[in-house]
């Protein structure tokens, strides 16, 4: 059974930036180890969305961070995601056994201002909404089913965190579940159902689509 837990809880990792499409073999720069004090609770940020702003929108994000006292492993983390061209910051940080899980607020983007990263012992992060939606997972019989009936759904970030369930190796499987639907204001008509693998150690070793409900 999901087993949920508190969006307040902590828990320390070492964090770095990788993409979805490659959980095995990403490489990222080391920024240190960032733990539960990468949490930023956001102060105004509405100069740096002013028309009138003479300064780009990330370099104002971390120069507010900076004015308003933010720990340096929460700067630290801001500078990670926009180096990496998604500038944000770490707005909560919640324990996954070994692993963790980081929402990330994206306060300039005009949809999608919230995410989600799941981080592995080894300091990889996952972002899961970056290719939400696989070309391994198009060829399975569960998507082409579900595309013909419905041609024009796609995958609509944030994906939410359903739970986690033990596994007999003694890890974990985390699961998300992605709403697809055909407009941001139109109705859900399915919803993407992806595990991703966490060994016993805490790194993430895969990711698999179970299903589309």
């Amino acid at each position: 059974m999901p087993m949920p837990f508190s969006r307040h809880a902590l828990h320390c990792a070492v964090f770095t930036l990788a993409s979805v499409a490659g959980l095995q073999t990403a490489q990222a720069q080391q920024f240190g180890p960032i733990d539960a004090r990468a949490v930023w609770t956001e102060r105004s940020l509405s100069a740096c969305r002013s028309e009138q702003s003479s300064t780009a929108p990330d370099v104002c994000l971390l120069r507010t961070m900076q004015r308003a006292g933010a720990r340096p492993q929460a700067i630290a983390a801001a500078r990670m995601l926009v180096k990496a061209d998604k500038a944000g910051f770490i707005s909560a940080w919640r324990p996954l056994g070994k692993a963790a899980l980081a929402t990330v607020t994206y306060p300039f983007r005009a949809n999608t201002n919230e995410g989600s990263l799941l981080i592995g012992s080894d300091g990889a992060a996952i972002d899961v909404d970056e290719g939400s939606l696989r070309e391994e997972d198009r060829a399975t019989p569960a998507w082409r089913a579900f595309a013909a009936a419905h041609p024009d759904a796609v995958p609509f970030a944030p994906a939410d965190f359903v739970g986690s369930t033990a596994t007999a190796d003694g890890g974990q499987s985390a699961l998300f579940s992605t709403p697809l639907k055909s407009c941001h204001a139109c109705a859900d008509d399915g919803a993407l159902l992806v595990a991703y693998a966490i060994d016993r150690d805490g790194i993430v070793r895969g990711r698999k689509l179970l299903a589309i409900k």
